[in-house]
């Protein structure tokens, strides 16, 4: 989350180039280093529905948008409302970010050997190396998102709580389709996969058309609270399954450290508009000048 902030930052990226780094990185962890995207049975030997050539396309596109959302999107958004003065600057120096790279290319290795010992799959040079050039290709594609400034649209955004909302919603209807990938369903996962491309796209553009309204940063706090309570919610139903009481016990505390959270940060976010966490600062047009 940390490198992709940087990249973003120095290199002005607008929001989709950020997206497009996320997905990378669900690519280099799912695909490369846990190897769930191939794994017919998965890591822990539960049968993955919608595979087609070698690759579980709907798994693909499900996991691919959790880490894009809750892995990058939403940290970065969270720690920007609580050090709003450092929403618009990189984080690290050149030093630290080359450390940091260097963990993270360490951890990748960790998950490969964690993959290769659970499990017996073993990712043919054909898979690895397509992988590697998609990944390749939305890094590309991210650079050249570039910020040129953007023009406010009129019209209003809805209240908090309609927001706060529909974040709920839109992050529990993304873990039924986590579900889904496992328990199969009565069509094609081709639909599925195709539903699933449909209901994040529409859900990324409204979210998209909201921030270039009246957006605040209690509106930002209010949809990060929604997705992340979808998160803790759907974690305590797993848990729940497995009758593990310290696991229910720590999920319970999980929330609630949410709930406390979110009424802290809500404290200190001022109502006036915001840019989203995404956006580097905007260049001022010829037209204002």
């Amino acid at each position: 989350m940390v490198l992709i902030h940087e990249v973003a930052q120095r290199l002005r990226l607008t929001w989709w180039g950020l997206v497009l780094l996320g997905c990378a990185f669900a690519l280099i962890e799912e695909g490369l280093a846990l190897q769930t995207i191939f794994n017919p049975v998965g890591m822990d030997g539960e049968a993955v529905h919608g595979r087609a050539l070698g690759v579980n396309w709907f798994w693909a596109v499900v996991v691919s948008g959790y880490h894009i959302v809750w892995s990058v999107l939403l940290p970065i958004a969270i720690v920007h409302l609580v050090f709003p003065r450092c929403s618009r600057v990189p984080w690290l120096s050149r030093r630290a970010a080359t450390v940091l790279i260097l963990l993270f290319a360490s951890g990748t290795a960790v998950f490969l050997l964690i993959s290769y010992l659970r499990s017996d799959f073993r990712l043919s040079w054909v898979q690895a190396a397509a992988t590697m050039v998609v990944v390749a290709g939305l890094v590309w594609a991210a650079t050249k998102c570039k910020e040129h400034g953007s023009v406010a649209l009129t019209g209003s955004v809805p209240r908090r709580n309609v927001v706060g909302l529909f974040g709920f919603a839109a992050g529990a209807g993304w873990f039924v389709l986590f579900l889904v990938a496992f328990i199969g369903g009565p069509i094609s996962f081709i639909w599925w996969t195709a539903g699933a491309l449909l209901y994040s796209a529409g859900t990324a553009l409204l979210v998209r058309r909201w921030t270039r309204r009246a957006w605040t940063a209690r509106h930002q706090l209010a949809l990060c609270f929604g997705l992340a309570m979808a998160s803790a919610l759907f974690g305590l139903l797993l848990v729940a399954l497995s009758e593990h009481r310290a696991d229910i016990a720590f999920q319970c505390a999980v929330i609630t450290a949410l709930i406390v959270g979110n009424a802290w940060i809500r404290r200190r976010a001022n109502a006036s508009p915001a840019t989203p966490p995404y956006r580097p600062p905007e260049r001022q047009s010829r037209e204002s000048r």
